[in-house]
């Protein structure tokens, strides 16, 4: 878990604008992704409920 961790905080550092705003945007898009993806999974398990 702690090799992924300095994965992905080494892969948002490289692939940011070299800005903190760069870094601050690029988090917020992977957070929407999560985000998206937590919504859809939620309804895949409401109409596989019903």
């Amino acid at each position: 878990m702690k090799t992924f961790a300095i994965s992905l905080f080494l892969a948002l550092l490289l692939s940011a604008c070299n800005t903190v705003h760069g870094v601050g945007q690029d988090l917020k898009q992977g957070g929407e992704a999560v985000g998206h993806g937590l919504q859809k999974a939620g309804q895949a398990i409401e109409n596989a409920v019903q």
